[in-house]
């Protein structure tokens, strides 16, 4: 879940259900049936996909800080721009060079399909 930024609570509001109910699940703290597990497991993939496939560029990006526990600040600190420059990426107001967003990629812990296309979606978008 947390190349894609997904948290429990994302989870937790799409089956209608309490946070900590999805963390129990999730990680095995209660048993359930395997339809429910089913279930949960889908949602995830719904959503891993809406992101990977549906999701703006800064969205991706947010959404990859996110599941790397970092905020706006760390990130502009290991990177070496301002906090702003970072929030415009999310923001879709421009993009970041692709050398920048080889950093970010490993800051962030993510592989290179999260964004279609890996390098080359840098390309496409814009």
């Amino acid at each position: 879940m947390r190349p894609w930024g997904i948290t429990i609570t994302d989870v937790a509001m799409q089956l209608g259900v309490s946070r900590q109910y999805v963390w129990q699940v999730v990680y095995e703290r209660i048993p359930v049936s395997d339809g429910k597990r089913a279930e949960v497991d889908a949602i995830i993939d719904r959503i891993m996909s809406a992101r990977r496939y549906g999701a703006s560029f800064g969205q991706r990006l947010r959404g990859a800080r996110i599941g790397a526990g970092m905020t706006l600040r760390e990130v502009a600190g290991k990177i070496g721009y301002s906090w702003v420059a970072v929030e415009r990426w999310e923001k879709d107001v421009c993009l970041p060079k692709p050398g920048v967003l080889w950093h970010l990629r490993h800051i962030y812990g993510v592989g290179e399909d999260w964004l279609p296309g890996g390098h080359l979606a840098h390309q496409a978008i814009g």
